[in-house]
Order: structure tokens, then C-alpha cells, then sequence
């Protein structure tokens, strides 16, 4: 075996962890520093040795032999379920841990592409929906990923939940998510246009912060005049402008990351 060590920031961590396994890792183990997390993915020959050398080269990357470690193990160690918020369990498909009174089991695979689910955007994001979905309020998950945003509003008893992303990778990947928690999926290929004006109730988008304004009106058009917006996917320096475009917002803050909840602006139809 061999393995890449990296070394990166933790706003780093879920980005650079989907793309290792995107090319392949048998499995990735975090040790955390100070203001810094080193990252070693273990790869079963050499062949990608130089590749990846290249590919991660801002990272500090080094290639090492390794004859003894059980990789398999070593991705359940690094993924052990976390609490979240405060009615959702993260964990990955091994974890075999109660769930606290409370809470519900968030099942995520992090080794399916389109991130891990540790990402502070998505962290924040869940914890807006406990506060702000209602049992059968109709959902929208725009730019879905893995789907995870779109699982926990149906968790908690959403009516009807809509998932839709361009990407094919993003939609195997949610799909399989939605099997994992035996949720039967509700899958769109598009964007928020695949969907009819005033309908959701409750309308998400974990995307960058240029795509959330290039497809702005779009959301406010899907949102039922009565319903609340959940973004996020920027950060605290660009957060101004969408508590501009969604007065009296609540904003929330983890590290470097923004999410914005309100309802819908009065006056957009």
C-alpha cells in the first residue's frame, strides 16, 4: 500500500477529501494540528503516484510505502457519527451507534462523491431546517449534492421533497444516500427552473455564493409567498449581501462560512 499525505486547512478538509476519493483512495485518515489538518489517503499501487504529486501540489504532498495499514479500518476511525444540531446523528453506513434520545440517524456515505456532510455549510444548513420545517411542508433542494440537506428535511417529516442538480455523479450519489436512510428519492435533473412557481414551502440552495445570485429570482420564484429560504455555501465576507436580498434574516456563522434563513421576502410573488 501506499499513501498521499497532505497537508491543508480545515475549510479544506471536505473538498480536497471528495476528490481523493474521487481518484481512487482506499480510504482517508485526518490527524489534526493546531490551525491545520494533515490528510493521508492510502492508494493500493504506485501508479498515481505522479499524478496526484502534481495535482495536489499546493498541499505539501508526500508519497509514502506503507505495508501494514488496514485502510478500511482507518476511513471507519475517521468517520465516526457526529451530532448535529440538535436532533440529527450524522453517520456513515458502518456506524453502529445508538441514537440519543432526540435525534435521528442521518445516514451518509462520505466515500460517494459530492462531499462528506462535514462541511460547516452543511452543518449550519441542517440546523436551519430543524428550527424552520414544518411535518408536510413541501421542500426544495436546489443544487442537491449527495443529497444530504434534502434527507434531513424528509427526516423530519416534510411532506413532499424535491432534489434537483445538474451534475449526474451528484445525483447517483443522492440517490444512494436516499437508500441508505430507505427514503425513496425524489430526483430532478436541472436546476430550480424543473420546478413550478409558489411551490415549495420551504426552498434550499448550498451552493457558491456567484451561483445563489445568478439563480436568485429562480428561487424566489419556486418559494410559496408564505415560505422561508435557507442559502448557504459563501462566506462571512459575501453574507452582506443576501441578508440585503432577505431582510431580517437570521445569520448564522461557523469558521468562514455563512447561511442565511428568513422567509420570504414580502412583495416577490
Amino acid at each position: 500500500m501506499y499513501s498521499l499525505h497532505l497537508t491543508c486547512r480545515p475549510d479544506e478538509v471536505e473538498q480536497i477529501s471528495t476528490e481523493l476519493w474521487e481518484h481512487h483512495t482506499a480510504g482517508i485518515r485526518e490527524l489534526e494540528q493546531h490551525d491545520s489538518v494533515t490528510l493521508i489517503a492510502g492508494f493500493e499501487t504506485n501508479q498515481p503516484r505522479e499524478f496526484l504529486l502534481r495535482r495536489f501540489a499546493a498541499f505539501a504532498p508526500q508519497w509514502v510505502h506503507e505495508d501494514d495499514t488496514d485502510w478500511v479500518q482507518a476511513t471507519r476511525d475517521a468517520w465516526p457519527a457526529r451530532a448535529v444540531g440538535e436532533r440529527f446523528l450524522l453517520a456513515p453506513p458502518w456506524s453502529e451507534e445508538t441514537v440519543p434520545d432526540g435525534r435521528v440517524r442521518l445516514v451518509h456515505n462520505p466515500g460517494l462523491a459530492c462531499g462528506t456532510g462535514e462541511h460547516p455549510c452543511t452543518q449550519m444548513a441542517l440546523e436551519a431546517i430543524e428550527r424552520i420545517v414544518k411535518p408536510g411542508d413541501r421542500v426544495a433542494d436546489i443544487g442537491a449534492g449527495s443529497g444530504i440537506l434534502a434527507i434531513g428535511a424528509a427526516l423530519l417529516n416534510a411532506g413532499q421533497v424535491v432534489a434537483v442538480d445538474k451534475d449526474e455523479a451528484s445525483l447517483h450519489a443522492a440517490s444512494e444516500n436516499h437508500r441508505l436512510n430507505h427514503l425513496a428519492p425524489n430526483l430532478a435533473a436541472g436546476s430550480a427552473s424543473a420546478l413550478r412557481s409558489n411551490w415549495a414551502d420551504l426552498t434550499l440552495a448550498n451552493i457558491s455564493g456567484s451561483v445563489l445570485l445568478h439563480i436568485w429570482d429562480e428561487l424566489l420564484r419556486v418559494t410559496h409567498r408564505t415560505g422561508h429560504i435557507i442559502v448557504t455555501g459563501f462566506t462571512r465576507a459575501e453574507s452582506p449581501v443576501f441578508e440585503t436580498l432577505l431582510p431580517g434574516c437570521r445569520r448564522d456563522v461557523l469558521n468562514e462560512w455563512s447561511c442565511v434563513s428568513a422567509p420570504k421576502p414580502i412583495g416577490n410573488s
